[in-house]
C-alpha cells in the first residue's frame, strides 16, 4: 500500500480533529431576548447553557489530549501499512462524531443514557488509538529501530488507565451520574500535566 504515506495520514488526521473540535461549539447558542431585557433577563438565559458550555470545554480539551496522543505515536512511526490506514480511518470516525455525543450531554447531563454514551465512546476512541499503535510495533519495520522499550510500556499504562477510569465512570453513572461527570472532568488532568507520559527508569 505505498501510495498513502505516513505524512498524508497524520494531515488527515490533523484536518478531522480540528474540524470536529471546532464544530463543538455549535451546540452552543447566543440567547434570544427583547430588546429591552435586562442584565438579569440575559443572566437567567444563560444559566440553562452552562451544562452545554461545560461540555464543550471538556470535550474539547479531551479531543487535544488525544490529539497530543496521536502525534507522539506518530513520531515514532516512519512507515504503514493496509489495516493501519484502517484502523486510523476508524479511530477518526469516533473523533468526528464526539460533538454529537458532548451534545447530547451537554443537553442531558443528568440522563444516565447520554452520560453513558459519552463514557462509552471515549472507551472507543482510547481502544482504536491504543490498537493503532499495537499494530504499528506488532510489524516489523512501521516503527523507528530504535525504539526505546519503555515508550511501549507507556503506550500499555495509558491505555490500560483511560480505559479503565472510563469503565470505572460508566460503573458510576448507575450510581449517581455526577461521579461519572466528575470522572470525566479529571481525567485529562495527568495528560495536560504531562504526569502520565514520564518514563520509567
Amino acid at each position: 500500500m505505498g501510495e498513502v504515506t505516513a505524512h498524508r495520514l497524520e494531515g488527515l488526521t490533523d484536518a478531522v480533529f480540528a474540524i470536529a473540535m471546532t464544530i463543538l461549539v455549535l451546540d452552543i447558542h447566543v440567547p434570544e431576548l427583547l430588546e429591552h431585557a435586562t442584565s438579569a433577563d440575559l443572566f437567567s438565559s444563560l444559566t440553562p447553557l452552562w451544562p452545554r458550555i461545560a461540555s464543550f470545554g471538556v470535550s474539547f480539551i479531551i479531543l487535544g489530549m488525544f490529539w497530543v496522543a496521536h502525534h507522539t505515536e506518530f513520531r515514532y512511526i516512519k512507515k504503514i501499512d493496509h489495516m493501519l490506514i484502517w484502523l486510523n480511518i476508524f479511530y477518526l470516525l469516533f473523533i468526528s462524531l464526539l460533538p454529537f455525543t458532548a451534545a447530547l450531554l451537554g443537553r442531558y447531563p443528568q440522563n444516565q443514557t447520554a452520560v453513558v454514551i459519552y463514557g462509552l465512546h471515549l472507551m472507543m476512541m482510547v481502544i482504536f488509538q491504543y490498537l493503532i499503535w499495537h499494530h504499528a510495533v506488532s510489524r516489523k519495520g512501521l516503527v523507528v529501530e530504535d525504539l526505546d522499550p519503555r515508550v511501549n510500556k507507556l503506550a500499555d499504562r495509558v491505555g490500560y488507565l483511560g480505559i479503565g477510569a472510563y469503565v470505572v465512570a460508566i460503573a458510576l453513572s448507575f450510581w449517581n451520574v455526577n461521579f461519572a461527570l466528575a470522572i470525566y472532568v479529571v481525567i485529562p488532568l495527568p495528560y495536560i500535566f504531562g504526569w502520565i507520559y514520564r518514563l520509567e527508569k
